[in-house]
């Protein structure tokens, strides 16, 4: 249940191509290097640099797909872990824009009779996912607080009338973060959370 079976994963021989010499022994060590070459917050060891630049080569080549699977485990207040439910959310969005697009134009429906001057703040599920695209390409220096407080904002709205995400054990993407009880929100506070620490500084 806690991983999607996506279409390309870390193949042994790829970890092998990012760790090289560097002092990635670690699967945690793996998830926080890689998150960093994909969107580098000023963290970085001189030690690492080469990891970063073979991450992103990789992820150029092959895709993000073949990198998210290790930040599956992270704590959702550090970065791997944001970068994990962005991954999960712009797949789902990718996925199942028929779902999304349901799923948002019922919470609009819902929030247009009671708070209506909440749906200009909030963009479409195609949008938020163009700006995960724009992160997953690798050395994200875009404004990335942007991303968290757009993906919170739809999560949130959608989760408003269907709290939870994936229902289904079976289902592609059913993993911890999305079979969650009421997922939607509490992905929602995860981006909120990760977005005051990025604030902060505390986002690593």
């Amino acid at each position: 249940m806690t991983q999607p079976r996506r279409p390309a994963q870390l193949k042994p021989d790829q970890v092998e191509m990012i760790e090289g010499e560097a002092d990635t022994a670690t699967t945690s060590e793996l998830a926080h290097t890689s998150a960093q070459a994909i969107v580098p917050l000023g963290t970085v060891r001189q030690e690492e640099d080469d990891v970063i630049k073979r991450v992103q080569d990789l992820v150029r080549e092959e895709g993000i797909d073949v990198i998210a699977e290790s930040w599956m485990n992270s704590h959702e207040g550090s970065l791997p872990g944001t970068l994990w439910r962005g991954f999960l959310l712009s797949e789902w969005i990718r996925r199942f824009p028929d779902e999304a697009d349901l799923r948002y134009a019922a919470a609009k429906k819902a929030v247009s009779e009671d708070e209506p001057e909440k749906l200009d703040q909030v963009l479409s599920p195609r949008e938020v996912r163009t700006k995960w695209d724009e992160v997953f390409k690798g050395n994200f220096r875009g404004d990335f607080a942007d991303v968290l407080r757009s993906s919170a904002r739809l999560t949130d709205f959608m989760g408003r009338v269907q709290p939870t995400w994936i229902v289904d054990d079976e289902h592609e993407l059913a993993t911890e973060v999305t079979r969650r009880d009421t997922a939607m929100l509490r992905v929602s506070q995860d981006f909120q959370i990760a977005g005051d620490r990025l604030t902060k500084g505390g986002l690593d």
